[in-house]
């Protein structure tokens, strides 16, 4: 299958109206600009092909392959990926346009890291390039996009009750106009305003050094996140709060599960775990438990033994049904004289059974 053949199968796309087809998928991704990914998937089908078929040098497939990849991410969804995969994938265009004794080491490692180590199948060491249910993550964010988690939550009332306290809170009302008629300059023409996130682990606050005051914005900034702390804020809507909410988000090394500080957290009554192991399942997650474990463990060693075997066997010449019986001889799996179940063994497609 040549290149071009080879991504449109990926991608589910038709060798003659593919060009209908991503205009109509790009526009129903919410996290990415619609001209963005359509010129990336546009070279990726029309230019591309040309250039892997014009130069046969490895490094220039493995560059165009390691760029389909970084296309087929995004296509997916945007969440569950290196932020972000359009960026990588610029990247690695520009690297393809480049002439081969021009090309940025940087680009090639990366390429090596995508298509050559530990990867096939969709599989990227121990993550995967191929999601199991995309349509599940692209909805999850879609709702985040547009702030809604409730699909996550039970209990409602929980909810609601907070948001009335700060509809009819004098105080909150107060430090608002405070804010407002203090920093006013900064508020012009900004109808949604949010805090500064939290990173990963809470290590830091704020910025990247937490909050600063040595600069008027920089004072804005400090006030806001310690306002927004008062009332569990996300931020502010026009006079509008923006209380948070439960939610469960896919993040490139998992799911995030976030409970806000003024819920009375019931584990089994306030959220929906169903739908959060829908999303959590959806990257492609294989079930787990302590024989399950062994059981991968043991066909590791035994596919790892097989190829050891394989090589040996390679090297004194052994072809066909020989090279398999030699195989089975040295690696200790039992030989039945019918080889598809070591071929997948040795593909990493399927187990096989030991003597």
């Amino acid at each position: 299958m040549n290149f071009f053949s080879q991504w449109l199968n990926r991608f589910g796309l038709s060798p003659t109206e593919w060009p209908q087809e991503v205009a109509h998928h790009v526009q129903a991704l919410p996290f990415i600009n619609p001209e963005k990914a359509t010129a990336l998937l546009e070279f990726l089908f029309g230019e591309v092909p040309a250039i892997v078929a014009l130069c046969d040098a490895p490094q220039t497939a493995l560059l165009a392959n390691a760029y389909g990849w970084c296309c087929l991410a995004f296509w997916q969804c945007e969440s569950v990926f290196p932020a972000l995969p359009e960026n990588y994938a610029q990247y690695l265009q520009a690297a393809l346009a480049t002439p081969l004794s021009d090309h940025d080491e940087s680009a090639m490692v990366l390429a090596r890291l995508i298509v050559e180590f530990n990867a096939g199948g969709g599989q990227c060491g121990f993550n995967k390039l191929i999601l199991e249910d995309a349509a599940t993550i692209r909805e999850s964010e879609r709702l985040n996009y547009e702030g809604r988690y409730e699909v996550y939550l039970k209990t409602q009332a929980k909810y609601d009750e907070y948001v009335y306290f700060l509809e009819h809170s004098p105080d909150f009302q107060a430090e608002w106009q405070l804010i407002k008629t203090t920093y006013a300059y900064f508020l012009a023409n900004k109808r949604v305003l949010r805090r500064s996130p939290i990173p990963e682990r809470n290590w830091l606050r704020g910025g990247a050094t937490g909050a600063e005051f040595h600069r008027p914005w920089a004072q804005f900034k400090a006030i806001f996140d310690f306002f927004c702390w008062k009332y569990y804020l996300w931020g502010m809507d026009g006079d509008q709060p923006m209380l948070l909410k439960p939610s469960a988000v896919c993040t490139p090394h998992g799911t995030q599960i976030f409970i806000p500080g003024y819920l009375s957290f019931d584990a089994k009554r306030d959220l929906d775990f169903t739908q959060i192991g829908k999303l959590h399942r959806a990257r492609g997650i294989p079930r787990q438990g302590p024989q399950r474990s062994r059981d991968r463990q043991e066909v590791d060693d035994s596919r790892r033994k097989a190829r050891a075997a394989d090589a040996e066997a390679r090297s004194l010449g052994k072809k066909g049904d020989e090279r398999y019986a030699y195989i089975c001889k040295k690696a200790g799996i039992l030989d039945s004289g019918d080889y598809r179940q070591l071929r997948e063994l040795l593909s990493g497609r399927k187990k096989i059974r030991k003597q």
